[in-house]
């Protein structure tokens, strides 16, 4: 009963409102607030402010936070002690936007044949939104780019891959080098609010390479789009398992050494270990598959 409370708490820390965490714990709203007052009785502490339009942890229950993903999180890994135990559940976790048509369509094929009863809740976003949110609670893990030098986290990053930067032009630009392709069109820049976008800014500055003003997207598929249409030059990764840089139109040059990590991110203890384990366990089985790019 305390593993069942703890996981309606965790829902309704995550979610908000009784109704969203009924809804996540396939409960109804009245059996959550009892859970609530049941497990506020058994700890001897308030865990809420509970107002007409809203309800709010109290110290005590941003103290029980930690403890009750770590207490759930154990009882997952017991009840997995046999190995014979279906995986179950509901998976949140963070996408960055260009992993959505990358990695992200085979490894959801691979969990979904071999875990038919794991349900992914996929959230797009960009690598610093996303990490907040699984630091918050609000997601159980992300598929992220390497951070920029100055993040600091309490977070776990375990590596999954890394893609290489390229410098990317219209098919005409097959016989100029590096330097020339980027100043042979406007340069349309990754969003610099991206820690993708940031590091091609440093490796730029850092290399003294010169370009020419263009425009800034936030959308990888729109900047393959733009220079395969001899609109513009780019620096931007090499997507795992992305059809666009195979465009006819397209001519890709690499850059030595410039790659960026990406990573799964999540919290040292909480109470979907189990499924983001399984969702690693799935990863690297996929990884080792050919034409990978």
């Amino acid at each position: 009963m305390m593993i069942r409370s703890l996981r309606a708490f965790l829902a309704l820390y995550r979610y908000g409102t009784v109704v969203a965490a009924a809804e996540q714990v396939h409960l109804s709203q009245a059996a959550v607030s009892v859970q609530m007052k049941s497990l506020e009785r058994e700890l001897g502490v308030d865990l809420f402010i509970r107002t007409k339009r809203s309800i709010k942890l109290t110290p005590a229950g941003h103290r029980l936070v930690p403890l009750a993903e770590h207490m759930v999180a154990t009882y997952q890994e017991m009840c997995a002690l046999d190995g014979s135990r279906t995986v179950s559940g509901v998976l949140s976790l963070g996408v960055i936007n260009s992993a959505l048509s990358g990695v992200l369509p085979c490894l959801l094929r691979r969990i979904s044949l071999e875990h038919p009863q794991l349900e992914v809740k996929i959230i797009a976003g960009i690598s610093g939104d996303l990490v907040a949110q699984v630091d918050a609670g609000v997601l159980d893990a992300a598929i992220v780019t390497q951070p920029p030098e100055n993040f600091s986290t309490g977070l776990i990053a375990r590596h999954l891959y890394t893609e290489p930067f390229v410098v990317i032009g219209h098919s005409s630009m097959r016989q100029m080098d590096v330097p020339a392709i980027l100043q042979a069109a406007p340069y349309v820049r990754f969003d610099r609010s991206t820690w993708a976008g940031m590091r091609i800014e440093q490796y730029i500055l850092e290399q003294g390479l010169q370009v020419r003003p263009g425009v800034e997207l936030n959308s990888l598929d729109a900047i393959t789009v733009m220079v395969s249409e001899g609109l513009g030059v780019s620096i931007v990764p090499l997507i795992r398992r992305a059809s666009w840089h195979r465009k006819p139109t397209l001519h890709i040059a690499p850059l030595p050494n410039f790659n960026r990590p990406v990573s799964l991110i999540e919290r040292p203890a909480h109470a979907r270990s189990a499924l983001t384990a399984t969702l690693l366990t799935s990863f690297e089985q996929l990884a080792p598959e050919p034409g990978i790019f």
